[in-house]
């Protein structure tokens, strides 16, 4: 009888346990809005974990997880404004190392320097009535574990368990990994908010006159060498670079590091550029005829004169953070600004020096100087053809994977802001800073 009535008091302990852990998920829940509201986003219920994440966020406006979490809501939610308005509410706190708070603890208002260790931890409340008899289980009503912060006091340099509900946590700033998170939330966002914009994407074209120039430059890099008489004839280009509404409009695509709807495309291969162009039946313009374009008849080592006083063209000024930065001129943005921001050279083209460098058709060519064998009339570059070389002989040949972009960007020093000025990277690399325009080639006229 002892036996079967001990066997009976076990299996009931058992499946009152069991219930007990059940039902102790649900009250921390209850119990920790933040832990109810992450079960919801589990389950795809947005608006009921908008709420619940909102009540966290209220009651800790500086708590930088709660923030993020609401503004990923808010995403699902597709209410972009306010979950940016959230995650600069982040990007406003200070970055810190290290996890030191200031805890305030319900009947203490004094509040402490402390570090946070672990900041989910489920635990008894020890403040909770104790139950020790068997009849306990049996009953359900036993102190059930509940969200804890786990806590390291810097004065007497004690480790604690303190229930959250009854303490507050006070940030002084944010991880520099969780800033860097925030910045690409941000990115994420803005690239949602264009794609909510609605608009044309088509490029406005300059008609180029036909003419000839002295390409390259003795003063330069080698690479610009020798200077050397090019004639081109009538062309169009694009008045400004590519926008990344634009982009997103036509490819759907963004893969730009500074994201704004009327900021250039930045940080694209040189095939997506071509494909964006090709899609809108353009295409990227000829090394000869960029350089054309953007000296626009002038002589001089910048389109608009010999110096930068920082009014002309957007590059790594004073208040860049590279160490290539000019300190002694400001241009007025510190990565790259709206297209047209400056003012427009002779031919009437915006940002043909700085913002984003700009891929252009051609391969840059090492195994030969192409400026001592171009032609001079309309070179059409080393290798005329727009697509990758696939085959196998010639997987890894610089002179074939490598392409050409011009201009000078917000991330790089004055000098290469010059017309003459080239650059190059492999094809489907993604330079920092690198954007693009179109280009079209005009009807030839019929013979009179």
């Amino acid at each position: 009888m002892k036996l079967a009535f001990h066997s009976w008091f076990l299996l009931a302990l058992g499946l009152a346990v069991l219930l007990s852990g059940q039902a102790g998920t649900a009250w921390a829940e209850e119990a920790d809005p933040l832990l109810a509201g992450q079960r919801a986003f589990s389950e795809g219920k947005y608006a009921e974990a908008e709420q619940l994440f909102g009540q966290v966020v209220a009651k800790a406006p500086d708590d930088y997880k709660a923030l993020r979490v609401l503004a990923e809501t808010k995403i699902k939610l597709k209410k972009f404004a306010e979950a940016e308005d959230l995650v600069d509410r982040i990007l406003k706190m200070p970055a810190v190392k290290g996890r030191n708070v200031l805890v305030t603890v319900e009947g203490d208002p004094q509040p402490h320097e402390a570090e946070i260790v672990d900041e989910r931890v489920m635990a008894v409340d020890p403040s909770a009535k104790k139950k020790s008899s068997g009849s306990a289980f049996i009953r359900g009503d036993v102190a059930e574990p509940v969200p804890h912060y786990r806590v390291y006091f810097l004065k007497t340099g004690k480790m604690k368990l303190l229930p959250k509900s009854k303490t507050r946590i006070q940030y002084h700033g944010i991880p520099t990994a969780t800033r860097d998170q925030a910045l690409a939330l941000k990115a994420q966002i803005r690239k949602s908010l264009i794609s909510t914009q609605h608009g044309g994407s088509k490029e406005e074209m300059v008609v180029i006159p036909a003419g000839c120039f002295q390409m390259g430059s003795d003063r330069g890099n080698p690479h610009e060498r020798p200077v050397h008489k090019v004639c081109l004839s009538s062309f169009q280009m694009g008045k400004y670079e590519v926008r990344q509404r634009n982009l997103q409009a036509v490819m759907g695509t963004n893969p730009s590091q500074n994201v704004g709807a009327d900021l250039p495309v930045d940080s694209l291969t040189w095939d997506e550029a071509r494909d964006y162009c090709k899609q809108l039946g353009l295409r990227l313009p000829t090394e000869a005829e960029w350089e054309y374009a953007a000296r626009a008849g002038t002589t001089t080592p910048f389109y608009w004169g010999p110096t930068v006083s920082g009014k002309e063209a957007n590059f790594c000024d004073s208040v860049c953070e590279l160490n290539i930065r000019e300190p002694r001129v400001t241009d007025g943005f510190k990565h790259t600004a709206p297209v047209g921001s400056f003012p427009p050279n002779p031919f009437g083209l915006y940002d043909m020096a700085g913002n984003v460098s700009e891929w252009v058709q051609d391969w840059k060519d090492v195994e030969k100087t192409y400026y001592l064998v171009s032609p001079e009339k309309d070179p059409p570059g080393p290798r005329s053809e727009l697509d990758a070389c696939m085959r196998v002989d010639c997987i890894g040949a610089q002179s074939i994977t490598n392409k050409i972009y011009r201009g000078g960007a917000w991330n790089q020093k004055v000098g290469e802001l010059r017309p003459a000025n080239r650059r190059d990277s492999h094809f489907q690399l993604r330079p920092e800073g690198t954007g693009f325009r179109c280009a079209k080639t005009l009807a030839a006229k019929p013979s009179p």
